[in-house]
């Protein structure tokens, strides 16, 4: 902690001691010491005596003709300008310093420059503040300097991520934060925290977030504390981790109760009402206290209005549909609140229509609810938002499917799963994250938030209109996000889905069965159609299949890593076949006899080997992320749209490749390569995307579960992340020889996300990629007969089937998407 009245008593003492001395170099030091001292009159007297004592120091330092305490004096005013949110004033202190900037040491430069950057910043000039920046870790790495190093290229971070390169603002900070200077890494770490919660990085998030909460508690900081717990009950909310969440926004409330902050302590506590109603616990009290709140004043405010609708979402709960219904009736409607809000009041008005049998009414609810989650593709700068969206999107979907199994309608049931999962294949290709208003309202809104963290004593008025120009901004971005998706979800743009009939005439024709897993509460369920029948049948405890999926990926990734010839090679290759037959025997896919089948997995089973099951050894299978997207896929591809048959690449680091790549192009094009073969760059692949018919990569792969986006393969110039790529792949096949490149993760409703999933709403139609590791040589010989049965015409699910006989190791890739062949005449 920070003593200042100590620190002014010694500046008191030190120009006590220069009492008497004569002589410029006594001049000098009492300028330096009251240059120093400014800083301590900014905390204790406040901005104006600290201004005044430095422009006392500066007159004397001109008068001396010192050309390095004119510019430290300028220097540390510009500081003092920052603290005060004066990033004008600042600016031009600052700018002020470059006549004697040639007089600073270069500890003394890289402040300037840094400060300089932060204040082009406050104004809103990214690319200034950038070149401040990066002049100034250039010159603290020529100089030794780690400390300024270690800011300038943390700020260069925070630059890139207020323009709103996530990308980018992740890889400065990680870079920043791996120097070994010795710095205080609290305020570091809530800055990476903010750049991973957008990203939807949210475990990461979590720790980083820890991190600064322990700092916060041993400093005895308890409204930080209280922050950095909210903030970490809401990323709980985003991964649906309900009682991690009400530890933590309890923990939040003890802190800000202790500092006697009411208006964040009210905004905890209804933060706690709400997942105590999700979670259908202590709903008496919640209706007590709700209650209280919403009769001592009418809902002016958009979190009024949230309490509002969750005091009548838990009347609904305890079975008081009249009261629920009051409640709802006396909510004004508004055209302020956020997409989260509204679907909040489309759950909560759609169980009461349920609730007094309006069910026509309750699904019409429900249906628009859906359109407008489908059409949300708006990455929100409000981690509050996003929490909601994820909390209200998920129970709304919920609530939907635990509708349709009441009524055990087989066909409505497959309606509702699919509405929900098939978010990602349903949105309008137009209608994408890069609205230029949108863009440049959130850019604004995350530059005021940062300049708060970075000004937290600014002047009341500044603070004052800093926080109008905030809410205004919030306000705007979320009308602009509303307006974006309701167009996008207006019927005509957002595609319907498949019913039953159509996946009925589907599956006749192409003589498979269909099995489609999804999730209810704790149970596993599937939608089972075989022969035009269709059934739907309860699987089992969704905590004992999740048991069972673990141990067989464990089992898959140690038999991976086992040298051959080992002797855990057969212990290994016993235990995997014994996971296998347990998950087969649970899961029991197929149910009937049938040459081929189409799965629809649920999130639990994204990463099950669906063609190593004992049930499905041999048989063509193919996984689809939704029934729409196997039903339609995209569009069949002109031959023309195509300017090679086959692009096959492979990235560094992997043995056996460059023979891989050889016999794969040699298979299409009918001729060996003389030419060396090296890694492919990222360029390239992209490029490969859009120009060729089959594509095939083999390189290291990784995928990130909570921002699938992120998911990415390795290349010889960094990694090729999925929302990296082109908004049109008109490559028909990919083949991806990755290791756990083909798992998906799930939004609300089962909806997939992953690598594989991007590479098909982006055009591909079909895609084969792995769910785990495998050996390279195992991937090289298995990639290489795939290539040679698809050039015959073979489709790509029977081809695979075909592999995996001869090479049972390469089970765990999986057939993505549609059905697939190349017509040896277009070849």
């Amino acid at each position: 902690m920070w003593d200042f009245d100590a620190a002014a008593e010694a500046l008191a003492s030190a120009l006590g001691a220069l009492d008497g001395a004569s002589g410029a170099d006594a001049d000098r030091l009492r300028v330096r010491a009251l240059i120093t001292g400014s800083w301590t009159q900014l905390e204790i007297h406040g901005q104006r005596a600290a201004l005044a004592m430095l422009h006392g120091a500066r007159a004397r330092a001109t008068e001396l003709g010192d050309r390095h305490l004119v510019a430290l004096s300028r220097v540390q005013e510009g500081v003092i300008r920052i603290r005060g949110g004066d990033w004008g004033a600042s600016l031009a202190a600052l700018d002020a310093v470059r006549e004697n900037e040639d007089a600073l040491t270069p500890p003394q430069r890289c402040a300037f420059l840094i400060n300089r950057g932060m204040a082009h910043l406050g104004l809103g000039h990214s690319a200034d503040a950038e070149r401040d920046l990066t002049v100034a870790a250039e010159v603290a790495a020529a100089h030794g300097l780690s400390e300024q190093e270690f800011k300038a290229r943390h700020d260069l971070a925070c630059v890139a991520f207020v323009d709103g390169d996530l990308p980018r603002a992740l890889r400065l900070m990680r870079a920043a934060d791996g120097m070994a200077a010795a710095v205080p890494r609290e305020r570091a770490r809530l800055d990476y925290a903010d750049v991973l919660i957008e990203a939807g990085l949210v475990d990461r998030a979590r720790e980083a977030l820890d991190d600064a909460l322990g700092s916060a508690r041993a400093a005895g900081h308890r409204p930080e504390e209280g922050d950095i717990s909210a903030r970490l009950a809401r990323c709980d909310l985003l991964v649906d981790e309900l009682d991690g969440a009400r530890r933590h926004i309890r923990d939040a409330m003890t802190a800000y109760r202790s500092r006697q902050l009411d208006e964040l302590l009210r905004d905890a506590a209804l933060i706690s009402a709400t997942i105590d109603v999700a979670a259908g616990e202590r709903l008496e009290s919640v209706v007590a206290e709700l209650a209280r709140r919403n009769d001592s004043s009418p809902p002016a405010s958009s979190e009024d209005r949230a309490a509002m609708r969750l005091e009548a979402e838990a009347h609904l709960l305890l079975g008081d549909v009249a009261a629920a219904e009051r409640r709802l009736t006396a909510l004004p409607r508004t055209t302020r609140d956020s997409l989260a809000a509204r679907l909040q009041d489309t759950l909560v008005r759609a169980r009461l229509d349920q609730a007094r049998g309006r069910h026509g009414e309750a699904e019409r609810r429900i249906t628009i609810g859906n359109r407008l989650l489908a059409a949300y593709q708006f990455q929100s700068s409000s981690l509050d938002v996003r929490a909601a969206l994820a909390l209200h999107g998920g129970r709304l979907a919920a609530f939907d499917i635990q509708c349709r199994l009441t009524a055990r309608d087989p066909d409505a049931i497959l309606t509702s799963v699919e509405r929900w999962r098939a978010i990602s294949h349903r949105t309008h290709p137009v209608t994408t994250a890069s609205d230029p208003e949108l863009t440049t309202m959130t850019q604004e809104l995350r530059r005021l938030r940062r300049l708060r963290q970075l000004a937290p004593d600014g002047d009341d008025r500044a603070a004052a209109a800093a926080r109008t120009r905030m809410s205004h901004l919030e306000d705007s971005v979320a009308e602009r996000e509303w307006s974006l998706t309701v167009r996008a979800s207006a019927p005509g743009v957002a595609l319907p889905i498949v019913d039953a009939e159509e996946v009925r005439a589907a599956a006749a024709a192409r003589a498979v069965t269909v099995v489609e897993f999804f999730e209810s509460g704790l149970d596993l369920l599937s939608i089972v159609l075989h022969e035009g029948r269709l059934e739907v049948v309860r699987v089992g405890a969704l905590p004992d299949i999740a048991g069972r999926v673990t141990r067989l990926r464990r089992d898959l990734r140690a038999r991976a890593l086992v040298r051959a010839g080992s002797p855990m090679e057969q212990v290994l290759a016993r235990a995997t076949a014994s996971s296998l037959a347990a998950l087969d025997a649970t899961l029991n896919p197929t149910r009937r006899n049938s040459s081929r089948v189409v799965v629809v997995p649920s999130g639990s089973l994204s990463t099950v080997p669906w063609s190593l099951l004992p049930s499905l050894h041999g048989r063509p299978v193919t996984v689809a992320p939704s029934l729409t997207r196997w039903v339609r896929g995209p569009s069949r591809k002109a031959v023309a749209a195509w300017r090679d048959p086959v692009a096959a690449f492979y990235g560094p680091g992997l043995s056996h490749t460059e023979p891989e790549i050889r016999a794969i192009r040699a298979y299409w094009s009918g001729a060996a390569e003389d030419r060396h073969l090296g890694p492919a760059s990222s360029e390239e692949v992209l490029e490969a995307l859009g120009r060729a018919r089959v594509v095939h990569l083999a390189a290291h792969g990784s995928h990130e579960p909570q921002s699938p986006l992120f998911s990415s393969v390795q290349m010889s110039d960094g990694p090729v992340f999925a929302h990296e790529f082109p908004r049109q792949v008109t490559a028909e096949h990919v083949a991806l020889a990755a290791c756990d490149v083909g798992q998906f993760s799930t939004r609300p409703g089962d909806e997939p996300l992953g690598l594989t999933v991007a590479l098909m709403a982006l055009g591909a139609r079909s895609v084969l990629a792995a769910v785990a590791p495998v050996a390279d040589a195992v991937a090289a010989d298995a990639m290489v007969d795939y290539h040679r049965l698809l050039v015959t015409g073979m489709d790509a699910a029977a081809a695979w089937a075909c592999v995996v006989e001869a090479r049972p190791a390469a089970g765990v890739f999986c057939v993505y998407g549609s059905d697939w062949s190349a017509e040896p005449q277009l070849r």
